[in-house]
């Protein structure tokens, strides 16, 4: 994840007494004073770190669960034989019709739609795949909250507007129209 990559990065800088990363707390403090909350605000960074590492999963796919990329592609002698789920392998690789579904779907959807033929499969994939889900959440709330906390909106409470912004949902304007009341003249 791109963000976690930067934390280090300012972490450095703060240790420089460098706050070029915070316009708000640079502006602020002015060029020469020393901020006795840089200390804070690395400690902070760092357990922030700590807290994203735990969550987000990192590292490469096992080469045991590179079927979950391409369950059709993959090749069966890398599993190990005792491993239950190779006979759902089979079974799903011999399937032209699930072949289709997964050429025309997106990864997490294929799998989801799994769950009913072969359970076992489609759980152990999820649970690798929901990680980059919440991974793409995460910077999609990230990228939404950078567009609404402006310099001139940056007191407001930003809770309404990022519900409205990440949902995936249309407002339905005809009907918001039809229901709002005309304002009388007095």
């Amino acid at each position: 994840m791109l963000y976690l990559q930067k934390l280090p990065i300012w972490i450095k800088r703060i240790e420089k007494g460098n706050v070029a990363n915070f316009p708000s707390l640079d502006e602020a403090a002015g060029a020469d004073e020393e901020l006795p909350i840089l200390t804070e605000m690395k400690d902070h960074l760092q357990e922030l770190i700590k807290s994203f590492q735990g969550y987000f999963h990192h590292g490469e796919v096992s080469v045991e669960q590179r079927w979950i990329r391409d369950p059709f592609l993959f090749n069966l002698d890398s599993m190990d034989d005792s491993d239950i789920m190779k006979d759902d392998l089979v079974e799903l690789q011999a399937n032209d019709r699930i072949r289709m579904e997964f050429e025309s779907m997106q990864l997490d959807m294929f799998w989801c739609e799994q769950l009913k033929l072969f359970p076992q499969l489609a759980e152990r994939a999820l649970e690798v795949l929901v990680p980059f889900a919440t991974t793409y959440l995460c910077e999609a709330g990230f990228s939404a909250l950078l567009h609404i906390k402006t310099k001139a909106r940056n007191r407001l409470d930003a809770s309404d507007d990022m519900r409205v912004a990440l949902s995936k949902k249309e407002p339905r304007f005809s009907i918001i129209i039809e229901e709002k009341q005309q304002q009388k003249s007095h």
